[in-house]
């Protein structure tokens, strides 16, 4: 299966690389590229990675201040196993009817996040829980995705701790995609 990752560069997003980076049979796409250039590459893969932040409307890419993947690529997508890991890519994924076996609802990434989600402690309890949470979350997504077993996901992302406990409930497996 040809993986295609479109994880757009944020300093607050990078704890997510390792889920990819060892990866050599996995194209990494340059999200500086056109949009034309973005459409050619999706084509030419089965399985679309997309991680970062985002919302209802699509990936996000802070960088080049643009969204990178929106409602106009999902007659591409359609077609492809999407992977679709960004705050809110559930609505993105349920309006559009993607086949994604994996997508998320809003996740706590980073401690403002974590205030503005009413997630209560101390500032050094709140880093703490989201370093733990986002090291154990990219650690069960890779897992899950290279034993191609999505169910592992919610068993191995597993710890008593705030953040990971309002994560759980946002995270979406779908086993008959």
């Amino acid at each position: 299966m040809k993986t295609l990752v479109i994880h757009p560069f944020d300093v607050t997003t990078h704890f997510l690389k390792p889920i990819y980076v060892n990866h050599s049979d996995w194209t990494v796409m340059d999200c500086s590229i056109s949009k034309g250039k973005t459409r050619k590459i999706i084509k030419e893969h089965d399985r679309i990675i997309m991680l970062g932040h985002g919302s209802e409307d699509g990936l996000f890419d802070f960088e080049h201040k643009r969204m990178i993947i929106d409602s106009n690529y999902v007659q591409l997508l359609r077609d492809k196993i999407c992977i679709c890991i960004w705050c809110n890519a559930n609505e993105f994924v349920e309006k559009y009817k993607l086949n994604s076996p994996l997508y998320s609802g809003m996740i706590i990434s980073d401690v403002g996040e974590a205030f503005y989600m009413g997630v209560n402690g101390t500032v050094s309890n709140l880093i703490e829980w989201v370093d733990l949470s986002n090291e154990l979350f990219t650690k069960a997504i890779k897992t899950g995705l290279e034993d191609e077993n999505l169910d592992s996901i919610l068993k191995l992302y597993n710890f008593d701790n705030p953040v990971i406990d309002f994560n759980k409930n946002n995270i979406f497996i779908q086993n008959d995609k």
